[in-house]
């Protein structure tokens, strides 16, 4: 209660200073009554599921475990043929709300956790039923051991579609026989895949829950994981395979680009709050055509490269094959190597996955990148499964009409999924439905300086549990967004650069580079925000962070919301563009083996 209470002053006092006038930066929720469970953690163990899903379903164990919060049964199971879930359900406490978490990379680990909610009070006191599952397959977060189970057709519908929807209904079966009654809210969070997985919830299954965050969503699955990366690894190489830029020279460009890109919040800080309206030019730091030393310049050749990654994957005639390359500003988190013959992540990426997910069929010779085409028959082929895995509908209008709120954010730093591909989807629901009915239940929010998911040189903290709250229940829309800047930041695979090279990794027995993740902590609990020593408001889109003139540059309430200078709607101008648009997707069966399309 005292959490709360202090939240809410913090808030009020926002809104005294007139920064947002429907603040909804304290934790505002509704007044739900806390229950106790109405029968025992073994007795939820033996709980018959028949008919729940659209599978058997077993419950492999029922435990009790103790955390700083309170006491939780954990429920453990499977939903034929193979998804593997985990519900946490608090023993008492429990204020009737039911929260599923996304997971990343390729998933294939089961764990339950709340992210981006470090001062959500419900979420850090244990008051929510969270439940997770490893998407239908095992496996380490990215490698082939993960990536193989794309040789079963019945393992790539789980993974595109079918786990998180059946897991929400068996979680919300647990919930009815543990307390004797639904879940009042239900809440889904993910972040990288994850935010796929959001958005192809409340595409999918509108119904599902109530409230929606979508973070760095992969929706545009098919081309960003094939074409998007591998034009990262393909544009900055030699004909003989060597790297030309390297993570060593990332730096020098990008104090070029800051000293030609206005910063847009009126302070100098190294954040470029509106970079698509920036008209980059590497060449800002290419060496003249005197110079002996290249070490504080870059090269021709350089800035050959550094000009197709802003450029993203184009044809031979200069048409965009996806929303476009990395941002202005973006520039240190390039997902380049390190040195002239090592590895990228990017390499990673796109080489698992056309081997094993991006085609109809697993084809391990297509793992070779110098095999991979930049033209329409390659968009078309790699195209083929855009209904199955991109979470690009635009008709959210089922979702709207089931009341649910979509909050989609994304880090403008982001190179892993480039920010366009947020920005086009957004646009392509406010053509769709129309620009007053989109922000009726969703709103586009753009982190300036932040890498995919966290990390990079921005205000990378953002609780966006608590204003989706707030929203659900309240019918409080969200005015912004606080984010913060940790005092002393522990970078991690998923905030902050990716690792350039991956000699550590090795290759499988089919030479595919493998890449191994230790997987993150399993905890009902969020994780509340360690010491910050700045904030930030972040507004709707087109909306920017402007200083006010007077103030601590240091403190939100010093900034006002500005529009960006972008004439909109923008023209991506792309071929990806026709992978997004309303009722663009498919259900999946497997006959006689084979992936196949339901009529």
């Amino acid at each position: 209660m005292m959490m709360w209470l202090l939240a809410l002053l913090y808030g009020l006092y926002l809104l005294g200073v007139g920064l947002l006038p429907q603040a909804v930066l304290a934790a505002d929720y509704q007044a739900l009554a806390a229950l106790p469970a109405l029968t025992s953690c073994s007795a939820l163990g033996s709980q018959t599921l028949d008919g729940v899903a659209d599978a058997p379903v077993s419950i492999s164990a029922a435990s009790v475990v103790s955390t700083p919060k309170g006491e939780f049964c954990k429920v453990e199971g499977n939903i034929a043929p193979s998804i593997g879930f985990e519900v946490d359900l608090p023993l008492k406490g429990w204020t009737q709300r039911y929260l599923q978490g996304g997971c990343g990379g390729l998933c294939g680990m089961t764990r339950v956790g709340i992210s981006n909610a470090g001062r959500c009070g419900p979420a850090l006191s244990g008051e929510f039923v969270v439940a997770g599952n490893d998407m239908g397959h095992k496996g380490s977060m990215m490698g082939p051991d993960q990536a193989s189970f794309g040789a079963d057709p019945q393992q790539r519908i789980d993974f595109a579609y079918r786990a998180n929807h059946q897991t929400a209904l068996v979680a919300k079966a647990l919930i009815r026989a543990f307390y004797g009654q639904p879940a009042r809210f239900a809440y889904f969070v993910g972040c990288s895949d994850g935010g796929r997985e959001a958005l192809m919830e409340a595409q999918r299954y509108p119904d599902d829950f109530d409230g929606v965050s979508a973070g760095a969503p992969a929706a545009l699955f098919q081309l960003q994981n094939s074409l998007y990366h591998g034009w990262n690894v393909v544009a900055n190489q030699r004909a003989d395979g060597s790297n030309i830029l390297l993570q060593s020279r990332l730096a020098i460009l990008h104090r070029a680009v800051l000293a030609h890109c206005a910063e847009g919040s009126g302070v100098k800080d190294g954040l470029l709050q509106d970079p698509l309206s920036c008209k980059v030019d590497p060449a800002w730091a290419q060496c003249p055509a005197t110079a002996g030393d290249s070490s504080q310049c870059l090269t021709a050749e350089e800035v050959a490269v550094a000009r197709k990654l802003y450029d993203g994957p184009l044809d031979a005639a200069g048409r965009k094959l996806t929303m476009g390359g990395v941002l202005p500003g973006s520039e240190l988190q390039w997902m380049v190597a390190s040195s002239a013959h090592g590895k990228s992540m990017s390499n990673d990426i796109a080489s698992l996955a056309i081997s094993y997910l991006i085609l109809p069929q697993v084809d391990l010779a297509m793992g070779n990148l110098q095999q991979l085409r930049f033209d329409d028959d390659s968009f078309r082929r790699l195209a083929q499964l855009a209904p199955l895995y991109n979470a690009t509908n635009t008709n959210l209008q089922p979702f709207r009409q089931h009341g649910g709120k979509l909050i989609l954010w994304h880090g403008l730093a982001d190179t892993s999924v480039t920010p366009a591909v947020s920005l086009a989807y957004y646009q392509g629901v406010q053509q769709q439905l129309g620009a007053a009915a989109t922000d009726s239940f969703m709103r586009l929010f753009l982190l300036p300086g932040v890498s995919h998911c966290g990390g990079g040189d921005g205000y990378d903290q953002v609780d966006v549990l608590s204003p989706l709250l707030a929203w659900a229940e309240l019918q409080q829309a969200p005015a912004a967004l606080l984010a913060g800047k940790l005092a002393h930041a522990a970078p991690d695979f998923m905030a902050g650069p990716p690792p350039a090279d991956l000699p550590a990794a090795g290759k499988s027995a089919q030479g595919v580079p493998t890449l191994h993740v230790a997987p993150m902590a399993s905890s009902p609990l969020a994780r509340p925000w360690d010491e910050i020593k700045a904030t930030r408001p972040v507004y709707p889109w087109p909306m920017i962070a402007r200083y006010r003139g007077s103030g601590d540059v240091n403190d939100a309430v010093s900034y006002q919301p500005q529009r960006s200078a972008l004439v909109l709607p923008l023209d991506f101008n792309s071929l990806a563009s026709t992978l997004i648009g309303p009722d663009n997707q498919r259900n999946y069966q497997v006959v006689n083996g084979r992936l196949t399309a339901q009529p």
